[in-house]
């Protein structure tokens, strides 16, 4: 009678030891998966939509063109105090121009003195305190203006920075996709270093998940927000972070659950993207095989988040409803209605103010579709839009699908 009591008792403590390991190993498998991240972004398979129901307001702005505003292109935008200030694939200057394309000034320092930068690697805007920061990795130096582009600051660094941003007393350098060799190790291997006033390291956050080299990165990887705090991405990222209160946190986690797949974290130890004829580019055979590839870009709207998952030939749109939680996943190749349309409309969001979102189509894009279009607006607009033309921003809001 006691053996066979001993044998249940046996049986209660394996049985339970099982439960056990079984808990732990799924909470160990969530926490992998989400980081325990505030908000879960389901992505679910691409939904069919029409560009005249999924699209509304969309307005055109022209850039007035001077002797000192003509640019090419409009690479990165921020909006601040009702202002563009944009950032060209020149890299030489900031121009600035009112919502309304009105031409206001230009920051342009660009040299080899003290208070001047070699090239701008990256900028941001620090909604909370109306300033500019400029970064140059040449020169391992920030550079802080105010709103109207006065000289407030000149910061030298220790070592190369990639985007800065404002944050708190201090600054953030964020560091994503190609390989830096900081000579700080506690830097190295980490996406994001908090910074003094002065510009001296701090601590750092967010372990490296790719150690090979991606050398290309994204200026929209993060997104400054009114209140002071930062969204940040890292290029191919299933977390998108939350920097505030001196921490970098989850803050939301894509969970899949569409028939595309994600990189895991075993993906990411190997994948590598060396942009050379001749080499291999990890992106294009992920791509090929099905994967979703996220190069870090978040857009924050007042009810909205999106999200870009753009790989080497294919791009979607993850659009995150604040209020409801809904996802809608947008392919913009198989959006319903008039092509040259969907082509200009569904182009890379650069830029967002309250719920409204900002596009800057290329000028090979424009000439495509000139003459082509059955809206007349931008039928006009566009056969008023020459070489000697500045980029043209098209805004517009979109009509999420509850339902």
């Amino acid at each position: 009678m006691r053996d066979k009591f001993k044998t249940i008792n046996m049986k209660k403590v394996f049985l339970i030891l099982i439960i056990f390991i079984a808990l732990f190993s799924c909470k160990q498998s969530r926490q992998e998966a989400d980081d325990y991240a505030e908000h879960t972004v389901d992505i679910n398979n691409p939904v069919k939509i029409s560009i005249d129901k999924f699209i509304t307001d969309f307005d055109t702005i022209r850039l007035e063109v001077t002797n000192e505003s003509l640019m090419r292109n409009a690479s990165v935008i921020h909006i601040m105090d009702d202002r563009f200030y944009i950032k060209t694939n020149r890299s030489s200057g900031i121009y600035v121009f009112d919502l309304k394309g009105k031409y206001l000034f230009k920051i342009n320092d660009k040299g080899q003195g003290p208070n001047e930068y070699i090239q701008i690697t990256g900028f941001e805007v620090d909604p909370v305190n109306k300033r500019i920061i400029i970064a140059d990795s040449f020169s391992k130096k920030i550079l802080v203006y105010n709103k109207d582009g006065k000289l407030m600051d000149v910061i030298q660094l220790d070592f190369p920075p990639d985007i800065i941003a404002f944050y708190k007393n201090g600054f953030v350098n964020l560091y994503s996709g190609f390989k830096r060799f900081f000579t700080n190790p506690k830097m190295e291997n980490y996406n994001l270093h908090f910074l003094d006033s002065s510009g001296k390291f701090v601590s750092s956050a967010i372990p490296k998940e790719t150690p090979n080299s991606i050398n290309i990165t994204n200026a929209n990887m993060l997104d400054c927000l009114e209140n002071g705090d930062i969204l940040f991405q890292p290029v191919l990222s299933n977390i998108v972070y939350k920097i505030s209160n001196d921490s970098a946190t989850p803050f939301y986690a894509f969970n899949n659950l569409s028939k595309y797949k994600l990189l895991t974290k075993k993906d990411k130890k190997t994948i590598e993207l060396i942009h050379e004829p001749g080499r291999t580019n990890s992106f294009v055979e992920k791509e090929k095989e099905g994967y979703l590839i996220n190069w870090g870009s978040v857009i924050d709207l007042t009810d909205f988040i999106c999200f870009q998952f753009s790989g080497w030939r294919k791009t979607r749109y993850l659009y995150y409803s604040k209020k409801t939680s809904r996802t809608i996943l947008i392919e913009p190749e198989n959006v319903e209605g008039e092509k040259n349309l969907v082509e200009i409309l569904m182009s890379q969001p650069v830029a967002a103010k309250g719920n409204t979102l900002y596009i800057s189509p290329s000028s090979d894009l424009i000439d495509i579709v000139k003459g082509k279009l059955k809206n007349e607006k931008l039928n006009t607009f566009f056969n008023n839009t020459g070489f000697d033309s500045n980029p043209v921003i098209i805004s517009f809001s979109i009509n999420f699908p509850e339902e």
